[in-house]
């Protein structure tokens, strides 16, 4: 394998990695932030209640245990809203280890792209 191919699988599997924790600090940068509580109920699932800006309140319902996993104690939880879908919600978590394998992978591999 040359070293331009090496160095795009390196770039790729770099991004793969890394593509959580991007899109979660592209998440904190264009979604709104709203402060929630977040209920169990039978079935099992999870109510999340919250306010937008304006006032207006949503209830939002779900069985998604990662994005649950991502809390940090109990009591009102800090949480990312979608402006474009009050209903997307996302619980912002700290970059990772996967972002810094996959950037330090990514530069290996602009390092081979350019040698």
């Amino acid at each position: 394998m040359d070293g331009a191919a090496a160095g795009l699988v390196l770039c790729l599997f770099g991004a793969v990695l890394a593509r959580r924790d991007l899109r979660g600090i592209v998440r904190r940068l264009t979604w709104r932030r709203a402060m929630a509580t977040i209920r169990f109920e039978p079935g099992p699932s999870w109510r999340i209640d919250y306010m937008l800006a304006d006032g207006v309140p949503v209830s939002v319902v779900t069985r998604d245990l990662r994005l649950l996993a991502r809390r940090e104690g109990d009591g009102p939880v800090t949480l990312l809203v979608d402006p474009r879908a009050p209903g997307r919600v996302d619980l912002p978590g700290r970059p990772g280890l996967g972002l810094a394998c996959g950037a330090w992978l990514v530069g290996l591999g602009l390092v081979a792209l350019l040698r």
